[in-house]
């Protein structure tokens, strides 16, 4: 009786602790095909792990969208957002993607899910019964479903899922696994999945809600430039009161025709940084005399006037 109530107490705290959970506000990036093995024509009717892969954004909506652990925001406005992020360069569109990190910011949203077939092999045994041959088939989807970090793209939860179907195949007895039987297998595999990504993101999130956050602003003298943290292309300046985790970080300045820049910096509240970027086409002495001058201004504070809070000196090491 003891052991009841006390498992009944902790059921029911579990229970009212997911229900004082707000929703998570989810975008949902893409669903990539992952798998190596060619599908069988005679077994799953030729329906390619691409193919497959090709429907399973859709499929991964539908089942988030009922979850009452998720609010998803529509597909349609989180790849219009990033289309809508033009990054240039020189006045040209540059042939690299927007970040999905602005996108996400801007819908504020708190994760970007992305998915992934990891297999989908079916397995053959042959059995010889008395002369008769009868294969017995078992089709296996494996899907991984990972969750990134909207300030800096890193994963902060991953689950996996599968889900299987058996058949046997004989002389009077030919079964096809049609595209139907195939979809709903990858979302009971995704199902699967679903519960143990939504247990990890919430206690990442808790964990990283924690963390201060402060806001970076990035300008050159040649504007607009492209600009990384941390190796995450995250738009291009001027790039005003971007949200970072305060910390160490990886900054990243570059424009064709200049140099790139990179360097580390240490966030520790609201920052704006000029980074000074220099044409590749210098002779060496002109080179030389501008490293001699060049620093790297880091600006904190918003209260006038501001605070220098670090400089780093380019000049090279002698």
């Amino acid at each position: 009786m003891k052991t009841w109530l006390i498992s009944g107490l902790i059921a029911f705290g579990f229970t009212a602790l997911a229900e004082t959970l707000p929703p998570l506000k989810i975008a949902l990036l893409d669903f990539e095909n992952q798998a190596s093995v060619s599908s069988d024509a005679n077994i799953i009717g030729g329906v390619k792990p691409q193919a497959v892969a090709d429907k399973g954004a859709f499929a991964l909506t539908g089942l988030l969208a009922n979850e009452p652990g998720f609010t998803l925001i529509d597909r349609r406005d989180f790849l219009g957002q990033m289309k809508e992020i033009k990054l240039k360069d020189e006045d040209k569109t540059t042939t690299l993607k927007p970040s999905f990190l602005r996108a996400a910011q801007a819908l504020n949203a708190d994760a970007v899910l992305k998915g992934c077939l990891l297999s989908y092999s079916p397995a053959k045994q042959v059995v010889d019964q008395g002369g008769y041959k009868t294969e017995f088939i078992a089709l296996t989807l494996r899907v991984t479903l990972q969750a990134l970090d909207t300030r800096d793209g890193a994963v902060i939860a991953s689950a996996e899922g599968s889900a299987g179907k058996e058949f046997r195949q004989s002389a009077v007895q030919q079964t096809v696994i049609g595209e139907d039987q195939i979809l709903d297998l990858l979302q009971s595999a995704m199902k699967k999945a679903i519960p143990g990504l939504n247990q990890a993101l919430q206690a990442r999130l808790a964990q990283e809600r924690s963390r201060p956050m402060v806001k970076l602003s990035v300008k050159t003298p040649v504007d607009p430039a492209l600009v990384e943290i941390d190796g995450i292309l995250i738009g291009t300046t001027p790039l005003n009161n971007f949200q970072v985790y305060a910390g160490d970080h990886i900054l990243t300045v570059g424009k064709a025709g200049y140099q790139d820049v990179t360097k580390p910096v240490l966030l520790k509240a609201d920052t704006s940084i000029e980074v000074p970027i220099f044409r590749t086409k210098l002779s060496a002495e002109e080179l030389k005399q501008i490293l001699e001058k060049a620093r790297v201004n880091i600006i904190a504070g918003t209260a006038e006037p501001a605070v220098v809070i670090g400089t780093i000196d380019t000049e090279p090491a002698k």
